[in-house]
């Protein structure tokens, strides 16, 4: 097994399909880039067929758990429900999938006939105007839709809420409410020091204790054990409204990372703080073994804690 001296293996493999989006989301996009979101990277992305390829060679080092496609925005991409039926194909055992929403009516039904497993949907807000001003001018009721079509087609997913400080800490309830109602768990994140909030604190960071502190104005609930490699902690309401946070920088969880991050143009980062690839395409047609690269992007991971990236959340997803 390629393991580290923490005990850290790669289990979960993220794809980055793409390094385009139709929302430019204030956590995601400066002011100053608001105008050319889709710019993050010029490259054509792989195929279906070549992302096949390469994690079929990953596979036979990391005995993968599970893959996650992402972006970007994954439901941009042309050969996505393509690529769910090749990794469904090669065996991989949970594929998954991380989206705004924004074009999942479209596909739900294609994808969970492809064998899609699972999904988290990004969801900012329940109020129209809040939504628009977090995702820049995007509807509420297109990703509403989506939301929707995922549970009508029975695709089990979760739904991710980005909380800023000063934009939507008064959503926390709303999406808490929305979400146990439709029998589904809500993950509330901080903001992550990546792309344009590198290099210090957020301002408009709202913590893990603030996010706590404010659903106890309404609920009363308990803590659930966290399981090994677990990105959030989880909560469960008197209600049965189950809520985690992915709160980086209040409670880390790299001490038992078990994550590996795929480009859209073939090469691997071991870690959101280290920017260094490794390019395994090359490997793979030059027929370079690919064991002592996979021990080099591991050996990148931090020991305790995130500390920050330049790379945007656009180029290589979550």
């Amino acid at each position: 097994m390629i393991e580290d001296s923490l005990g850290r293996s790669f289990k979960k493999l993220r794809i980055s399909l793409n390094s385009i989006c139709n929302f430019a989301c204030t956590y995601c996009v400066s002011e100053e880039d608001v105008n050319s979101p889709r710019k993050a990277h010029t490259g054509k992305s792989l195929n279906a067929k070549e992302f096949a390829s390469l994690v079929l060679k990953m596979q036979s080092h990391l005995q993968l758990e599970e893959v996650r496609l992402t972006g970007g925005e994954p439901t941009l991409y042309s050969e996505l429900v393509e690529l769910v039926y090749l990794l469904k194909e090669i065996g991989i055992p949970k594929i998954a999938l991380t989206t705004n929403g924004y074009l999942l009516s479209k596909l739900a039904k294609d994808l969970k006939q492809a064998g899609l497993d699972y999904m988290n949907i990004s969801l900012d807000a329940m109020d129209s105007e809040v939504f628009s001003k977090m995702s820049r001018g995007r509807k509420l009721e297109k990703t509403l839709d989506g939301i929707y079509s995922a549970k009508e087609n029975k695709i089990p997913f979760k739904i991710n809420s980005t909380i800023m400080k000063g934009y939507n800490e008064k959503e926390i309830l709303p999406l808490l409410e929305f979400a146990g109602k439709l029998g589904v768990t809500v993950r509330y994140l901080e903001l992550m020091k990546m792309g344009h909030l590198s290099g210090k604190m957020p301002e408009d960071i709202f913590t893990e204790k603030e996010i706590l502190d404010t659903i106890s104005e309404q609920y009363s609930f308990e803590e659930l054990t966290r399981k090994k490699s677990s990105t959030a902690n989880y909560w469960i309401t008197k209600e049965g409204f189950q809520f985690g946070i992915i709160a980086n920088e209040s409670s880390p969880f790299c001490g038992d990372c078990n994550r590996l991050r795929l480009d859209s143009q073939g090469s691997i980062y071991g870690c959101l703080s280290s920017n260094h690839a490794f390019s395994i395409r090359e490997a793979v047609y030059s027929e370079i073994p690919l064991e002592p690269i996979l021990y080099q992007a591991l050996f990148k991971k931090q020991d305790y804690k995130f500390s920050g990236s330049t790379l945007g959340m656009m180029y290589i997803g979550g």
